[in-house]
């Protein structure tokens, strides 16, 4: 169990401490909740505390209304902590492309890079022909071949998508974009019919 197991219970007696207890902060509200209920500072024990105390609603609204400026500045330093560390993995994403960058400048008889991002081209092409086409329309619809090249196509276009940001470089912004595309194509009722799996 973890803060984010008793995030939800909190939430319905003090919803500001409840939110921040599942977020990163959760540890440090997660001592202020332990105080306030007289239990360890672990999610165990404040689990087990809620259940068996009747007044822990109580307490929690209590602790929500006492220590306000205390949660909001948790709040606001987690914020600042997460935002800290993703512009860091991008600094250090965008490093690591810049060098491979570099390196490939400086190797002006390299065959591999290009040779690897025409590959990929073609077979991304070659797949969407034989999918519209119908080529592939037997295999897509046995039941387990379908799966192999479902996982076979989505790790070529992965591939393709890594490569084609080597040369023509990415953007935090667009991996948002794409991760949001994403979780809008795996929606029940988006793309697929309400309850059924995509």
């Amino acid at each position: 169990m973890d803060w984010k197991d008793v995030a939800g219970v909190v939430s319905k007696a003090a919803p500001i401490v409840g939110g921040i207890l599942g977020g990163p902060a959760g540890a440090a509200v997660g001592g202020l909740v332990a105080t306030a209920l007289g239990t360890q500072a672990t999610p165990d024990a404040v689990s087990a505390a809620l259940l068996a105390d009747p007044q822990a609603a109580l307490k929690l609204k209590e602790l929500e209304v006492n220590s306000k400026v205390q949660l909001q500045q948790l709040a606001v330093t987690a914020e600042q902590n997460r935002l800290q560390a993703s512009t860091a993995q991008y600094a250090a994403e965008a490093a690591d492309r810049d060098s491979a960058r570099k390196l490939a400048a400086q190797q002006h008889n390299d065959w591999v890079r290009p040779a690897i991002t025409a590959m990929l081209l073609l077979g991304a092409v070659g797949i969407v022909f034989c999918v519209f086409s119908g080529i592939a329309e037997r295999l897509l619809r046995d039941t387990t071949a379908s799966l192999t090249i479902g996982t076979v196509i989505g790790y070529w276009f992965n591939e393709l998508k890594q490569t084609l940001s080597f040369w023509f470089g990415t953007t935090g912004e667009a991996q948002r974009s794409s991760a949001e595309v994403l979780q809008f194509a795996v929606s029940p009722g988006s793309v697929t019919a309400p309850g059924e799996k995509p």
